[in-house]
C-alpha cells in the first residue's frame, strides 16, 4: 500500500481520539479538496501492511479513520488492512 501520511492522537477527523491513515490516490479532484496532494499515487509512501497496523494499533484507545486520497483507490490493499484492523480489535 501507498499511505500519504498517518496522524496520530488526531479528535478533527471523526469522534474521539484517532488515527487518521491518510491513503494516497484519487482521481475524483473534488473542487475545493482539503489534501489534493494525496490525489498522486506516487506522492504516497511504499510500506507494507504490517508497518501500518503496527502505527494504527499502537495506540489502545485510539479509533481509526481512513481519508486519503480516496481509501477505495487502492481497493485490495485497503480491504486486507480493514479485515486486519477488524481481527484485531
Amino acid at each position: 500500500m501507498r499511505y500519504h501520511n498517518i496522524t496520530k492522537e488526531d479528535m478533527l477527523n471523526g469522534e474521539g481520539l484517532r488515527s487518521v491513515l491518510w491513503l494516497a490516490g484519487c482521481t475524483h479532484h473534488c473542487p475545493g479538496c482539503h489534501n489534493p496532494q494525496s490525489w498522486n499515487l506516487r506522492n504516497g509512501h511504499p510500506v507494507p501492511l504490517d508497518y501500518i497496523i503496527a502505527k494504527i494499533t499502537n495506540n489502545p484507545f485510539s479509533n481509526v479513520t481512513f481519508s486519503g486520497g480516496d481509501p477505495l483507490f487502492q481497493v485490495e490493499g485497503f480491504t486486507r488492512l480493514a479485515q486486519r484492523l477488524k481481527s484485531t480489535t
